[in-house]
């Protein structure tokens, strides 16, 4: 044991007390909220309303706009998560409140990103198999969001 071990298990439960400031999560919220609307608009545009055509079913024509969208939000989404991955995480790491529910989110973030590239640079089968992840994943994050926040929300009360 270390000679100030109180004194750092002190400091690890008011990290843990103090929580993520106001404003870095409000920019979480909106960019995450952002990044699994337009993802899942696009799958349900491009899984059920296809562009009927002559030659058969092209891409729906409002596809293209919402992935650009989203991919602005991924970028901004990867800068948060390195920022949040550097303070929120490193800071409240000696807690052990909260940090499977964080442990699972931060691990899926790091997939739906690694899977996200994948998309954009890969073809044939490699890219179906990240597809199949990206979207099951992305569809689920809002679960592992939400369990995060109800942990969190219970230990305020």
């Amino acid at each position: 044991m270390s000679r100030n071990g109180g004194l750092e298990l002190e400091a690890a439960r008011t990290a843990d007390r103090a929580g993520m400031p106001a404003g870095l999560r409000a920019t979480l919220y909106v960019v995450g909220g952002l990044l699994w609307l337009t993802g899942c608009l696009w799958l349900v545009l491009h899984l059920a309303f296809p562009q009927a055509t002559a030659f058969g079913p092209l891409p729906n024509p409002w596809e293209a706009l919402v992935l650009r969208i989203h991919g602005w939000a991924a970028a901004c989404g990867l800068f948060l998560f390195g920022w949040v991955t550097a303070a929120h995480v490193s800071d409240r790491w000696r807690g052990i409140r909260s940090r499977l529910s964080g442990v699972a989110l931060a691990l899926s973030v790091g997939v739906i990103a690694v899977t996200g590239y994948a998309l954009y640079y890969t073809t044939g089968r490699l890219h179906d198999g990240a597809a199949l992840v990206h979207e099951g994943l992305g569809v689920a994050a809002i679960a592992l969001v939400l369990a995060h926040g109800v942990q969190r929300s219970a230990r305020r009360r």
